[in-house]
C-alpha cells in the first residue's frame, strides 16, 4: 500500500494545476480514494458546484447526464442502458488556493502579519516576502503556466508588478512544459520543496537552501561513489562506467544532497529529449544495472540518489 500523504500531495498538485480543477469521488479508482479522503479530511479541498456529467460506474468509459427519473438520479449509457447515479457521483471537490498561500507562508516562516496577494486572478500570487542570507525573496505561487494565455499573462506580471531578479517562483507546473528557461528567477516544483504531514506542508530545508543558489554554486561534495566527472562508479569493489549524459543525471542528484528531484528539472538540467533520467539507461544493461544500484524513483516522478 502506497503512503497517503505522497499520493495526496501529487492530487492536490495536479487538482490545482489541471484546467477544471476538480475532483468527483466516485471517478477516482481505489488507489486514489485514501487520498481524496486525506485532503477532504484536512480541509485541502473543499465542495464546489456540482459536475454536470457523470463517469458511468458500470463501465467506466462514457459519461453520462443525470436526469430524475422514478425519484431517482439516472442517466443512460450508451454501452449499459439507464444507469441509477448517486449524489456522489455529482459532488464536485477544487483545491483550495487560500490553503495552500497559508500553508507555504507558514512552512517559510514568513511573518503572520504579512498577506497574499493576487496578481495574475486564479493563477498567480505572491505569497509573501522570505528573507534568507540577508536576502529578501518574494516568494511567488504559480499553476497552470503551460497554456500560452497564462504563460503571458504570468510573464507580464512580472515585469510589471516584481522587481528584478527578487522573485522565486513556487509553481505547480513542471519546468519543461512551463518554458521557463529563459527567467533568471529561481523555478522549483511544490512537490519538490514540501512535505504533507497530518494536514500541513513542512519545508525541506536542505532543497530550499540548494534551490536558492545559482545554478554554477551549486558545488558538489566529494563522493565515496562516483569518480571522473561521475561517468564512473565504484560499488562493492565493481566499476560502471557511463556516457556524459548519464553521469550528468548523477551529478544533478548529488548536488540535490538527497533530496528528490521531478523528472522535468533534471532533463531539463541535462538538455536531454527523454523522458525520464531512466531512459537514458535503459539501453544498456549493464549501465541499467548501475542506475537502479545508486537511485530510487516513485510513480509521482521523483528521483533521488540512495543513501
Amino acid at each position: 500500500m502506497r503512503p497517503v500523504a505522497p499520493r495526496a500531495l501529487s492530487m492536490l498538485v495536479s487538482t490545482l494545476e489541471e484546467p477544471d480543477g476538480k475532483i468527483v469521488e466516485d471517478s477516482l479508482d481505489t488507489s486514489d480514494r485514501d487520498a481524496f479522503l486525506a485532503l477532504r479530511e484536512y480541509g485541502l479541498i473543499k465542495a464546489t458546484q456540482d459536475a454536470p456529467l457523470a463517469l458511468c460506474p458500470w463501465c467506466g468509459e462514457h459519461d453520462i447526464e443525470p436526469r430524475r427519473m422514478d425519484k431517482m438520479l439516472q442517466g443512460l449509457c450508451p454501452e449499459c442502458g439507464y444507469i441509477p447515479i448517486t449524489n456522489a457521483s455529482l459532488k464536485a471537490w477544487s483545491a483550495d488556493p487560500e490553503w495552500l498561500l497559508v500553508q507555504l507562508r507558514l512552512a517559510l516562516g514568513i511573518a503572520s502579519r504579512q498577506t497574499s496577494e493576487e496578481l495574475v486572478p486564479g493563477t498567480l500570487w505572491k505569497v509573501g516576502d522570505h528573507r534568507q542570507n540577508q536576502k529578501v525573496w518574494r516568494i511567488l505561487l504559480a499553476r497552470r503556466l503551460s497554456d500560452h494565455a497564462t504563460n503571458q499573462a504570468f510573464r507580464a506580471a512580472l515585469v510589471e508588478k516584481v522587481e528584478r531578479d527578487t522573485a522565486v517562483i513556487i509553481s505547480t507546473t513542471s519546468k519543461s512544459l512551463a518554458l521557463v528557461s529563459d527567467l533568471s528567477s529561481p523555478y522549483v516544483h511544490l512537490a519538490e520543496i514540501v512535505h504533507l504531514r497530518s494536514g500541513k506542508l513542512e519545508l525541506d530545508k536542505n532543497r530550499w537552501d540548494w534551490c536558492l543558489k545559482p545554478a554554477h554554486l551549486r558545488d558538489h561534495d566529494a563522493s565515496t561513489v562516483f569518480f571522473e566527472n561521475f561517468r564512473l562508479a565504484v560499488l562493492d569493489g565493481e566499476e560502471y562506467e557511463f556516457s556524459i549524459h548519464q553521469g550528468a543525471v548523477f551529478s544533478y542528484l548529488h548536488a540535490a544532497q538527497g533530496g528528490k528531484c521531478h523528472k522535468d528539472s533534471i532533463m531539463e538540467d541535462i538538455n536531454s529529449s527523454q523522458k525520464n533520467p531512466a531512459e537514458i539507461f535503459r539501453h544498456n544493461p549493464r549501465q541499467m544495472e548501475g542506475f537502479q544500484r545508486t537511485v530510487e524513483w516513485n510513480d509521482f516522478g521523483f528521483y533521488w540518489l540512495k543513501r
